[in-house]
């Protein structure tokens, strides 16, 4: 069984995280591949990924995707999450872990971007 978790860097604003909850909500009823799709946070905010992979495994998930939520490859991209894959990876020996690529990394952002200026942002 596979499961996804979609890590965000998280804010002192509440709002913000519930936000962002809200989208992986979204995306929840949007995919028919993952049995089990959680979100999690770096910072400020609760869950953890830490948190989000031990739902994940009490619930007999053995593959778990890390879809970093970021804009570009910084600091948490570039050397945060591969620390904790390798933690992750060190302490569920059953479990196969997959960073994917962040979501800066899309080939529909452009895509996404010129939609919104045709539209003026409007919604």
């Amino acid at each position: 069984m596979s499961g996804l978790i979609i890590i965000a860097h998280g804010s002192k604003k509440d709002v913000s995280n519930e936000e962002f909850k809200s989208l992986v909500e979204e995306i929840k009823t949007k995919d028919g591949e993952f049995e089990q799709i959680d979100a999690a946070f770096l910072e400020f905010a609760q869950p953890t990924v830490f948190d989000g992979v031990q739902n994940q495994i009490e619930k007999n998930i053995n593959i778990i995707y890390l879809y970093p939520y970021f804009l570009n490859s910084g600091k948490h991209v570039s050397i945060d999450l591969p620390t904790i894959l390798t933690t992750l990876q060190n302490e569920y020996r059953d479990t196969k872990f997959v960073l994917l690529n962040h979501f800066g990394r899309s080939n529909s952002i452009s895509d996404i971007i010129v939609n919104d200026i045709k539209n003026r942002g409007e919604k």
